[in-house]
């Protein structure tokens, strides 16, 4: 061979060998487009950054960065808890008091200490400011009135509730708690009050002053994860705005400031806007981090992530294809959108075991039954057998999804005893059912009933047509109605003349028939029967109105038993009785699915987990994208 023809051909080697190279380095750095600040693609906007006022999954996902509570979620367990603010933690005989020994040496993020006065300041403020998630602490905790020989319950007189409060209210404001006088430090000594400080390093949580009355509780532990019972600095609070009695301080609800791996650098809470949180440089839990590796709810922050406010499906998708987000929230994430990111390969899409789907949200359709035609057993049974599950899920959802028997969803503590088996579809049996109710004969064909469903994609549209020519074959035609999330929670309460939203044309109804669904405070049976069952449950007072003082009953002293037998016993009547009652028709559990870039390491997953991927903090977080 001629030796130019050789040299040629070696240059053309090389020049494929470095275009390859060049082709193959821009495939893969386009994974991920940087590491230092880590961007999140999310849906919703947070509705409060106060721990005390925040009842959302995005408000929660923002606080637990930046505020600390006694303990959380440990890991990936829903059932085992690691020490926060606390190092460790005795439960009395009893079950009614427990007490927490705080860690030496933390300090908010302006270097302001945190001690056992601030934590009781910062768990009597929750209580009185009595927002959405108040009754997670007021199930077992009240106000108190420093009365040894009359200490103030759930149940004291309004007189008395009040004097209680006044004195609680001025003492939240006028004291300092970073160093009380000795009297001050009396009084938050004394035994009988649902907070009682031991020392300045140790505080006693007293349970029996709540509604669920003077019992213990299995599940506080779970409950006081939740940010309602988190640390906030006194003397911030008090500096803008101060704590009033029945409501939300506006400073707090737009500024963080905690004493966590992360603090707040940027907040645009409008649509577009987001936040940035960054590593806390004064942050307390560096050394503590080193002597308890295991627990990752301590570490600091390695990275400053952004969130971003968006709720475009399409963009969020491109965005995490094209390398920008490291990670996404999806309002809800549908097949159609699971197959496209499926098939990248610089993407991790992980379907998540059936408690994620769980907590996130399980859905069923309730059934007014104050309301003709559903006012009927055999119009509700029949309802409920002309549902054809396995479509749904097959096609809306494209096989991500499995139907349950609720009160309490799948994977929970004492979900469905008896196992029985999830409503199915039998068209045969449907048509019996109607042939014995009013609706006989074509009576309820001329009758149009409107439908809510929740407007998050084309999967509920769907969802909501298959519904709707189920039911067409028992004579029963519904009209559905897509509304927005806002509009759902504006149908769950009464309006300002105490008339249930969903009984009105509010919104384009009424609604006497919808989907529905719960997301979970903390992972217990109780959160869920209280929600869904109780006659005043959010998900229930204006939408099925099922009302049964009998299972009010139930619900409440199954939260208080701790009997495993007895409580196998009290779910076993409370999901029978809803079972065959057909009030609520238990849909779907959607698959709940993880997706971030695969570039991104260091993501603890648990089912609790507000933050995305499914994760509590983002501080064990980092990537190895190029920067």
């Amino acid at each position: 061979m001629d030796p130019k023809w050789r040299n040629v051909i070696v240059i053309a080697i090389i020049l494929l060998v470095i275009g390859a190279a060049i082709a193959l380095h821009a495939s893969v750095t386009g994974c991920l487009r940087q590491n230092n600040p880590e961007v999140i693609d999310q849906a919703e906007i947070p509705d409060s950054l106060d721990p005390a006022v925040t009842f959302t999954t995005p408000g929660w996902a923002a606080v637990q960065q930046v505020y600390q509570g006694l303990v959380n979620y440990l890991g990936n367990n829903s059932t085992v808890f690691g020490g926060v603010l606390a190092y460790n933690w005795t439960e009395s005989p009893d079950g009614m008091t427990f007490l927490f020994n705080l860690r030496s040496g933390i300090e908010f993020s302006n270097g302001a200490p945190y001690n056992a006065y601030v934590q009781w300041y910062s768990l009597y403020r929750a209580l009185l400011m009595a927002q959405g998630p108040q009754f997670i602490l007021e199930e077992n905790f009240f106000s108190t009135n420093f009365n040894a020989s009359n200490p103030l319950s759930y149940y004291s007189e309004l007189n008395n509730t009040t004097a209680a409060n006044t004195t609680l209210l001025n003492d939240l404001n006028s004291w300092n708690f970073f160093d009380p006088t000795q009297q001050e430090i009396d009084l938050m000594e004394m035994p009988n009050q649902s907070f009682q400080v031991i020392n300045a390093s140790a505080i006693a949580l007293n349970l029996g002053y709540g509604y669920f009355g003077d019992v213990p509780y299995a599940y506080l532990l779970a409950s006081i994860a939740a940010p309602t019972s988190y640390a906030v600095d006194p003397a911030v609070v008090d500096a803008n705005g101060g704590v009033a009695n029945g409501t939300a301080n506006g400073w707090m609800a737009s500024n963080m400031l905690g004493t966590g791996p992360y603090i707040l650098s940027y907040w645009n809470g409008l649509p577009g806007g987001g936040y940035q949180l960054s590593p806390n440089p004064n942050y307390w839990g560096a050394t503590a981090a080193q002597e308890e590796p295991w627990n990752n709810l301590i570490q600091p922050a390695n990275t400053t992530v952004d969130v971003i406010f968006q709720d475009s499906v399409d963009i969020t998708t491109n965005d995490l294809l094209v390398g920008y987000a490291a990670s996404a929230s999806f309002a809800y994430i549908g097949p159609a959108t699971i197959h496209v990111l499926h098939g990248d390969s610089c993407l991790i899409v992980q379907a998540l075991p059936t408690i994620y789907g769980a907590t996130s949200g399980s859905w069923w359709i309730y059934l007014n039954q104050n309301i003709f035609p559903f006012n009927n057993l055999s119009v509700r049974a029949a309802i409920a057998h002309a549902v054809n599950y396995d479509q749904i899920i097959q096609q809306a959802f494209g096989g991500y999804g499995s139907t349950w028997v609720g009160p309490v969803p799948p994977s929970y503590p004492y979900y469905n005893p008896s196992n029985l088996t999830p409503y199915q579809y039998n068209l045969t049996l449907a048509q019996q059912e109607i042939a014995d109710s009013p609706c006989a004969n074509g009576a309820c064909a001329g009758m149009t009933i409107k439908y809510a469903y929740l407007d998050t994609g084309i999967d509920w549209a769907e969802t909501a047509q298959f519904l709707a020519n189920d039911l067409k074959q028992i004579g029963i035609n519904i009209l559905p109605t897509p509304i927005s999330l806002d509009e759902l929670l504006s149908e769950q309460v009464p309006n300002d003349n105490g008339v249930c939203t969903s009984l009105t044309n509010a919104n384009g109804g009424p609604f006497y028939m919808g989907q529905e669904f719960y997301t979970s405070d903390y992972i217990s049976p109780d959160d869920w029967s209280q929600n869904d069952l109780l006659s005043t449950g959010s998900a229930n007072m204006c939408m099925s109105q099922y009302d049964n003082s009998t299972m009010d009953s139930l619900v409440y002293s199954a939260a208080a038993e701790l009997n495993a037998t007895n409580l196998t016993a009290d779910y076993t009547t409370m999901t029978q009785t809803m079972y065959y009652n057909y009030t609520d028709i238990w849909l779907v559990v959607p698959t709940a699915f993880a997706v971030y870039s695969t570039y991104l390491h260091g993501v603890i997953e648990n089912p609790m987990a507000s933050a995305e991927p499914f994760s509590f903090l983002f501080n064990t977080q980092w990537s190895n994208a190029p920067t």
